[in-house]
């Protein structure tokens, strides 16, 4: 099993949430899946790698807002095992012509 299996499996113990290794191909509200980040060095020959988390979110505003309050804990308290949250931020979600929102999760692994 892939760190990226680990990363959707403990996405998809969050209530709401179902997580994937790789972007499903017609994405609803709450789907998850992790992005590759930069791998840093640090000391010696280790790298930590950074991963960006997506959380796709309700289309509308008001409803993104809401979905993201109630989950919030949830989703870093899910990632816990398998990484460190750094950032939750709201950003456009990853589909060309969308108007809808996503959260972006960065973590250290």
């Amino acid at each position: 099993m892939s760190y990226r299996d680990d990363i959707a499996n403990a996405l998809s113990t969050a209530d709401g949430v179902t997580g994937y290794a790789y972007r499903p191909t017609t994405p609803l509200p709450g789907d998850a899946w992790p992005l590759s980040g930069p791998w840093d060095r640090s000391e010696g020959l280790t790298f930590i790698r950074t991963w960006r988390v997506v959380v796709l979110l309700p289309q509308d505003e008001r409803g993104a807002s809401d979905w993201a309050d109630d989950h919030m804990e949830d989703l870093v308290d899910a990632l816990l095992p398998v990484g460190f949250v750094d950032r939750i931020e709201f950003v456009p979600a990853p589909a060309e012509g969308s108007d809808q929102f996503a959260l972006q999760i960065t973590m250290r692994s």
